[in-house]
């Protein structure tokens, strides 16, 4: 087979990147040019700076090359007619006519198809009027489903849940103009999992791709404004092979055999927006191309030559059952900070060169040799695995390589697929709450009694935003469990001496059981020398090196509350510690070294290292727990996950959001591990809790010896 064709792929974005992608996988390309493309797509094509709409250059561009192919990506392209011209002057196309591409240019074509050959969708009614389809919305109940007649980029749905945000819809829509002149279409709101069935149509064959679902909100949990899409996947399992068939010849071989009726045949790529309703699947929308990023996740799996596939569907020809990969795939989009509304751009992307995976890019320059955000969605990562929980931890490994604060992307892409698969939250707080309340019930017994109040003194030196914060909760937790409180703050230049003699005072109070100086002090302040003031039996922290003395040597001491919550957080798993391997990274006097002391205490086998082991990935693979107290962001990702492991992370860190965040990446850890710990919500309430406890365990002693 020789190697000679050449291939003119229109179009820019990611989606285009994955076409050219396949392509050049192909036997039998031997170059493929892309108009305008883009800085990622130059790595493995030549960009002609050609816009996707300008039809008489692209048209000239492929008789000069002399094109073997044209494939079209984007849906503007097919709208302006390129099909139409490229066929007119014999040149082998792939796309649909004009005609056939108003299934997606004309949302009140495509519903109007769907009723007269009944082909299952919402009801509906048109309007151009903008009264009109406001008193028809006005009447009829919330959400409503608006849609702008015509190309809107992916922008032109709006799902109004009153009557202002409908207002304001129809407003953009049809006053002001927001997409051009056209119509509204308003359909009755249907409720169930969406998912994208894309084929390759030639007349009425119909070639089936992998079934995808992406993520159109920007943030997790399927938050904020919708956007172009933040992420796909594969391999869906809420689809059974009754929908799969029910979709396949009740909807897209239908709505082929329906436009060959209306004389507009369908000869490109059919993407079927579906929707797993109640009363069956349903169709959302039509579009006339591949959807983005739906394209990035589906093409990579493609093992039949893409060039092949392109060439036949252009000459109606029939295909042989295309090939598939069996495996699944993950897409995560990184896009630019305040995307879809305002951003900007021209920042540097660092580590690209070190991804181990694909990445096709959406919106990004190029210049001497630096890759740089231009775009609202500049890239998407994708990973294939033979399962989607480790295509999860693939991906998200391998986006924690790349380098760029002006970039965010989701971290629960394939929540769907992974409901009951991914890691069991471990509730901190509300472990924490129940150790709390039973705190309560004992001092409320004291009370009954008529015996005092457990008393906690907390002392702040200096005004550390993040201590307040700390100090705030530690006094609200002994304010829920009613014991008395003592909050000082003393001013950033208190001396050493005159902290020393503050903590003599309450050693000395009889009335005070536990007294806490919260870390960091200033720097003229030693820490270890105002540890060491602290009674013994009054330091509730368990710092005092008498207290670690007894710890270590196994002597009834008091605990130190973080380590000490850890255990109980591995504990409430379930899975026992016993005979278990735990690895501890981390080797800090406060959390590091107590923790391995305390799961040693419980029969585990125990191994410690910092962030710097050479074979810290070799080691936590074997490790049954993995407690990460170290101090940097992202140190344990989930390819360094033994499956069914429990992670505890201890770390307290700021992501480039300024967001709190763990030493464990969680958006991958969280599909290997059996439980995991998230950041805030885990280890940090139960250090409180453990303060509390630690508090009534010294008041005890305290009054034993009295």
């Amino acid at each position: 087979m020789a190697k000679d064709k050449k291939v003119l792929v229109v179009g820019g974005g990611g989606r285009c990147h994955a076409i050219v992608d396949a392509l050049m996988r192909s036997p039998q390309v031997e170059k493929v040019y892309c108009a305008p493309g883009n800085a990622g797509i130059a790595l493995q094509a030549e960009c002609v700076p050609i816009k996707d709409t300008d039809v008489p250059s692209l048209l000239a561009f492929a008789r000069e090359k002399k094109v073997d192919l044209t494939v079209v990506g984007p849906e503007a392209s097919l709208a302006k007619g390129i099909v139409d011209a490229f066929r007119s002057e014999g040149l082998k196309i792939f796309g649909h006519t004009r005609a056939a591409t108003r299934i997606e240019s004309s949302k009140e074509f495509a519903k109007d198809l769907m009723k007269r050959y009944d082909i299952p969708t919402a009801s509906y009614r048109c309007f151009s009027d903008y009264s009109e389809a406001l008193s028809y919305v006005s009447s009829r109940p919330f959400p409503a489903v608006l849609k702008y007649d015509g190309l809107a980029a992916g922008k032109g749905v709006v799902i109004a849940q009153d009557l202002q945000e409908a207002q304001d819809a129809l407003k953009s829509m049809l006053l002001d103009g927001q997409f051009g002149e056209g119509k509204v279409v308003v359909e009755d709101y249907l409720e169930g999992p969406e998912f994208s069935f894309m084929s390759f149509v030639s007349g009425e064959e119909v070639y089936p791709m992998p079934l995808s679902q992406d993520h159109k909100r920007a943030f997790d949990f399927d938050k904020g404004p919708n956007t172009g899409g933040m992420g796909a996947y594969t391999c869906l399992p809420f689809i059974t092979d009754e929908d799969w068939k029910e979709a396949m010849d009740g909807i897209l071989k239908k709505t082929a055999s329906a436009m060959v009726r209306e004389g507009c045949p369908l000869s490109g790529v059919l993407y079927g927006g579906l929707m797993k309703t109640p009363q069956g699947i349903k169709v959302i929308e039509f579009n006339a191309r591949f959807g983005d990023p739906e394209t990035e996740v589906v093409l990579p799996l493609l093992e039949s030559d893409a060039y092949d596939v392109f060439s036949g569907i252009a000459c109606g020809e029939a295909l042989e059952s295309l090939k598939w990969r069996n495996e699944v795939t993950m897409g995560v989009v990184l896009a630019s900070k305040g995307y879809p509304g305002s951003y900007q751009k021209g920042f540097e992307i660092k580590g690209l060169d070190k991804v181990q995976a694909k990445v096709f890019h959406m919106g990004t320059s190029s210049s001497e040799g630096k890759f740089y955000t231009a775009g609202g969605r500049c890239l998407m990562v994708v990973a294939s695995a033979p399962s989607i929980e480790e295509a999860g931890v693939q991906v998200y490994s391998q986006i924690r390589r790349i380098q760029c604060d002006a970039l965010f992307y989701r971290k629960d892409i394939a929540h769907w697929a992974l409901e009951g698969k991914a890691a069991q939250v471990i509730d901190g707080k509300a472990l924490s709450g129940s150790i709390k309340l039973s705190v309560k019930e004992t001092v409320g017994r004291l009370a009954a009694e008529g015996k005092r109040q457990p008393c906690l003194a907390v002392i702040m030196v200096g005004d550390n935003p993040a201590s307040q914060v700390y100090v705030r909760n530690k006094v609200k937790a002994a304010e829920f469990t009613s014991m008395r409180s003592i909050m000082e703050a003393l001013p950033e230049d208190t001396t050493q001496e005159a902290l020393l003699s503050r903590i003599d005072a309450l050693n000395r109070d009889s009335e005070v059981d536990g007294i806490l100086v919260q870390l960091p002090l200033p720097r003229h302040i030693d820490e270890s020398q105002v540890i060491s003031a602290i009674s013994k039996d009054k330091d509730v922290d368990g710092f005092h090196i008498l207290n670690v003395g007894s710890l270590w040597l196994s002597q009834d001491c008091i605990k130190p509350c973080t380590p000490a919550g850890v255990i109980e957080l591995i504990k409430s798993t379930g899975i026992g510690i016993e005979g278990k391997l735990a690895l501890v990274v981390g080797r800090s006097n406060i959390v590091g070294k107590p923790v391995a002391k305390l799961l040693l205490d419980e029969n585990a086998t125990v191994i410690m290292a910092h962030s710097r082991t050479r074979n810290l990935k070799e080691l936590a693979l074997q490790a049954d727990i993995i407690v990460a107290a170290v101090g940097k962001a992202g140190l344990i990702t989930g390819d360094m996950v033994k499956k069914g492991a429990v992670v505890i992370d201890v770390g307290m860190n700021r992501d480039s959001d300024g967001r709190l965040c763990g030493d464990v990446d969680y958006a991958s850890a969280r599909l290997r591990a059996s439980h995991i710990t998230p950041v805030p919500g885990g280890v940090g309430p139960m250090t409180i809790a453990m303060l509390m406890r630690n508090t009534l365990d010294c008041y005890f002693s305290r009054e034993d010896k009295e």
